[in-house]
C-alpha cells in the first residue's frame, strides 16, 4: 500500500531564501513502501540581523556536547549547552528575525554559533543570518574519523578529487520488494550501470518471516565487489518495537509513534529505557556495518535523514520526538553525535563516511561528525526542465564553515549535467529514487508518479540516456579500482 506524503518545503532563515524541495525516503509500516507521492512548493523567509554589544549567550565550555559520562561524545567542534548558565564578555550576540519571530544568535570566539530556544544555545560553526559568503577553506584531506580504513580514505580522496568537475550516477534500490532489480533497470534503459547504489536498513531488527529487504547488506557487498560505491540510509523503526513480528507497530513516522529521544538536564538520559532501546537498535545496524567493513566496503552512511522535515517539524521520530521541552534540533543533534560515538568509538567501525541530511542549518551536528552535506529534492515544479537546483546547492554550501562536499542524496528529476556545469552547481552525486509502483509480475507498471526511474513521469528515456552517457557523469565503468593504493 502506498502512503502519499504532503507537499513540502523548507523555510530556512537565510536572507530571502527560496528552495524548491520536498521530502524523500519516507516509508510505511509493515509491507508498505516508503512514501512515493512527493512534490515541492516554493517558500521564502527573510532573516534580518541587528548586532548588539551585550554579552550573554555563548558556550560554557570550548567545543562539545554536554552528556553523561557513560555516553561520552567527541567535543572537538560543535558546542551545545544550556544558555541559562552561559556567558562570555567577548561573545557577539545578534537578533535574527525570521517571518516575524525574533531569535537570538549566540556567537563565540571559537566560531561556534547557535539559536537560543527554550534556554538552550544550539551552537554551530557559523550564523546563517549573518553569513554572506561561501566557505573559502579547503575541503578536509581526510574523513572526520581519523582512524578510517585505508580503502575508506581512498574513496574519500577520490570523492574530493572529482567534486567540482564530475557527478556520480546513483540509483536507490527497492528495499521493500526484493524481486525488483533497480540496478538492472538502469542498464536496460541506458546501457550503463550506476556507479553508486543506495540501500536501506529499514526492516533490519524485524522478525516477521514475510519481511523483505533483509539482504541489503549482501547486495551492497556484491555491488562493491563489482567495483561500485554504496550508500546506506536507515528508516529507523520505533526503537521500542525492536525484534517485533508486528512490523505495522514499528513505525518511523513521528505521527505514528510516541517514541521520544530521552533527555534530562540538557543531555541524553542514559538511565532511561528509551536510551537502552536506542542503543539496541544501533547495535543491530552496527553488526551489518561491521559485515560491510569486514568485506572492506566503505559506506557513504546517511542516517537520521531529512531530520528537520517541514519548517523544523520532522516527520520522522528522530526529528520531532524529544522530552523535557528541548528544541527538536537540539535533541536530534544529541542523537546524531551519540550515534557517531557509538558506531565509531564503541563499535570501532572504520568504514563510514558520514553524510548529513538534516536539511536545515540549525540542525547541523558539527564539522567534526559530518563529512558530506546532502539534500533531498523532489521538485514537481521542474516540469522536465532538469535544472541544476542551483539555489538549493548554494544554500547547502553555507550550512558549514568548512567547505564540505555536497550531494543530491535523493531526487526525482535528474539535473542535466550541462546545466550543472553551466551553473557551477556540482552535486557530488545524484540518487534517483526507486520504482514504488510495481505489479504482481514484479514489473513496473509504466509511467506513474511513484516510479521515479521507470516510465517518463519524471525523466524521459532520452534524458536518462543523455545523463548516463554524459562525459561529466561517472557510471560504474568509469570508477577507479579502490583496492589499489595510489
Amino acid at each position: 500500500m502506498q502512503i502519499p506524503r504532503p507537499l513540502l518545503s523548507w523555510l530556512l532563515g537565510l536572507s530571502v531564501l527560496s528552495l524548491l524541495s520536498a521530502c524523500g525516503g519516507g516509508g510505511g509500516g509493515g509491507n508498505s513502501s516508503p512514501s512515493s507521492s512527493r512534490a515541492a512548493t516554493t517558500s521564502s523567509s527573510t532573516a534580518t540581523t541587528s548586532s548588539t554589544s551585550s554579552s550573554s549567550l555563548s558556550s560554557s565550555s570550548s567545543s562539545g556536547i554536554s552528556s553523561s559520562s557513560s555516553s561520552s561524545i567527541s567535543s572537538s567542534s560543535s558546542s551545545l549547552s544550556s544558555s541559562s548558565s552561559s556567558s562570555s564578555s567577548s561573545a557577539a550576540v545578534a537578533t535574527c528575525t525570521v517571518d516575524g519571530s525574533a531569535w537570538k544568535i549566540c556567537t563565540t570566539d571559537n566560531g561556534s554559533w547557535g539559536f537560543e530556544n527554550n534556554d538552550y544555545c544550539i551552537s554551530h560553526s557559523f550564523c546563517p543570518a549573518n553569513r554572506t559568503s561561501l566557505p573559502e577553506v579547503a575541503t578536509r584531506e581526510l574523513p572526520v574519523n581519523q582512524d578510517a580504513s585505508a580503502k575508506t580514505r581512498r574513496v574519500y580522496s577520490y570523492l574530493k578529487s572529482i567534486w567540482g568537475s564530475k557527478m556520480i550516477a546513483g540509483q536507490q534500490d527497492l528495499t521493500w520488494k526484493d524481486a525488483i532489480d533497480m540496478y538492472q533497470r538502469v542498464f536496460d534503459d541506458t546501457g550503463k550501470y550506476p556507479a553508486l547504489m543506495g540501500y536501506d536498513f529499514m526492516n533490519y531488527g524485524m522478525t516477521a518471516n514475510w519481511v523483505e529487504g533483509l539482504g541489503q547488506t549482501e547486495e551492497a557487498i556484491a555491488h562493491a565487489q563489482r567495483g561500485g560505491l554504496v550508500t546506506f540510509a536507515w528508516h529507523w523503526r520505533d526503537p521500542a518495537r525492536l525484534n517485533t513480528a508486528n512490523v505495522n507497530s514499528a513505525e518511523f513516522y513521528s505521527e505514528k509513534t510516541d517514541f521520544t529521544i530521552p533527555l534530562a538536564n540538557g543531555a541524553l538520559d542514559t538511565s532511561s529505557p528509551a536510551y537502552a532501546q536506542i542503543n539496541a537498535g544501533i547495535d543491530v545496524i552496527a553488526a551489518e556495518l561491521k559485515k560491510l567493513g569486514d568485506a572492506d566496503v566503505p559506506v557513504l552512511w546517511r542516517p537520521l535523514h531529512e531530520a528537520s522535515g517541514y519548517n523544523g517539524n520532522g516527520w520522522f521520530w528522530w526529528g520531532r520526538a524529544r522530552t523535557d521541552g528541548a528544541p527538536q534540533a537540539y535533541a536530534n543533534i544529541l542523537l546524531w553525535r551519540h550515534l557517531y560515538d557509538r558506531l565509531v568509538n564503541y563499535h570501532q567501525l572504520d568504514n563510514l563516511i558520514w553524510v548529513w541530511n538534516g536539511q536545515n542549518p540549525a540542525w547541523f551536528p558539527g564539522n567534526d561528525v559530518a563529512d558530506i552535506m546532502s539534500f533531498d529534492i523532489y521538485d514537481n515544479t521542474d516540469n522536465k526542465t532538469y535544472k541544476s537546483q542551483l539555489a538549493t546547492y548554494t544554500q547547502v554550501r553555507q550550512y558549514s564553515a568548512e567547505n564540505k562536499m555536497i550531494a543530491l542524496s535523493e531526487n526525482s528529476y535528474i539535473p542535466d549535467p550541462d546545466k550543472i556545469q553551466a551553473d557551477n552547481a556540482w552535486w557530488l552525486w545524484f540518487m534517483t529514487w526507486n520504482d514504488g509502483n510495481f505489479n504482481a509480475t514484479t514489473l513496473a507498471s509504466g509511467t506513474h508518479q511513484d516510479n521515479f526511474w521507470s516510465g517518463d513521469y519524471y525523466n524521459t528515456s532520452a534524458h536518462k540516456t543523455h545523463v548516463y552517457n554524459h562525459d561529466l557523469v561517472i557510471t560504474l565503468d568509469k570508477l577507479p579500482d579502490f583496492n589499489e593504493a595510489d
